[in-house]
């Protein structure tokens, strides 16, 4: 069974972050374990309080974990700080991981920011060189890109300029054209479009469970192309059995 690590902040909702993270690894057939960046004290209508870890504490971690274990590929989501990106770059070229995929938080679905702006710079500038693939909701694309995209022709500027940014792949996800909901694949050469369905309602973690499913797609054989598929289905069923557990958004069901 392959490993795979999820690296990002802890939502007690279970609905987002590395608690989602490791239940759709374990969905899909993969082993998660996780390296925690920050808490969060949040329900299903509103982030609380982010209490971000410290250097050595996110260090640690992973010097303890990946001595023993090795994973075959790894995810990041919430990382909140500079030194949080600074202690993620520095263990991702000492445990020589693979397969790293960049969810580039920014804001959660409540409005609370997710990312210091010094830390999204050096996101942008250090981790994303390192990354296999970076999955995308309209704002990140944006705030990636520094342009507005309200066309697909936008989305595709978008990603070539994300694609320089030196990353192997880049999916914009949740674009609203011609009254379809399309993600998109450029990988440097070709772009692909895939139409979806909207689903009426407010979601919690649906960046988070696209991720960690591509992630788990590609350490399971599939080209990035397929992954996308199926991590496209895969979100699509979680939110048609979500589970509404609060007085807010509802909860995806993997």
């Amino acid at each position: 069974m392959k490993v795979t690590l999820t690296i990002g902040g802890s939502d007690p909702t279970s609905g987002a972050g590395i608690q989602m993270d490791l239940k759709v690894f374990q969905a899909l057939g993969v082993y998660g374990v996780s390296v925690i960046t920050a808490l969060t004290s949040q329900n299903t209508t509103e982030i609380e309080n982010i209490y971000p870890l410290p250097y050595d504490l996110i260090d640690i971690q992973f010097k303890t974990l990946l001595k023993d274990i090795k994973p075959y590929g790894a995810k990041t989501g919430m990382i909140y700080t500079q030194d949080a990106v600074e202690c993620i770059y520095e263990n991702i070229l000492k445990f020589k991981i693979t397969n790293l995929i960049i969810d580039p938080v920014i804001i959660s679905t409540t409005g609370t920011k997710l990312i210091e702006d010094s830390a999204f710079l050096k996101l942008k500038d250090k981790l994303i060189p390192l990354s296999k693939a970076i999955t995308a909701n309209i704002l990140e694309a944006e705030t990636l890109s520094e342009i507005k995209i309200n066309s697909i022709d936008e989305v595709i500027e978008a990603s070539k300029i994300i694609h320089k940014m030196g990353t192997e792949i880049v999916i914009i996800k949740g674009g609203h054209f011609n009254h379809k909901v399309p993600d998109f694949l450029y990988d440097g050469r070709d772009f692909l479009m895939i139409e979806g369905e909207k689903i009426k309602g407010q979601f919690h973690g649906t960046g988070c469970a696209f991720s960690s499913a591509f992630l788990s797609f590609i350490c399971n054989g599939y080209n990035p192309k397929e992954a996308l598929k199926a991590s496209k289905n895969f979100v699509k069923n979680a939110i048609r059995n979500a589970l509404k557990l609060g007085q807010g958004m509802n909860l995806l069901k993997t």
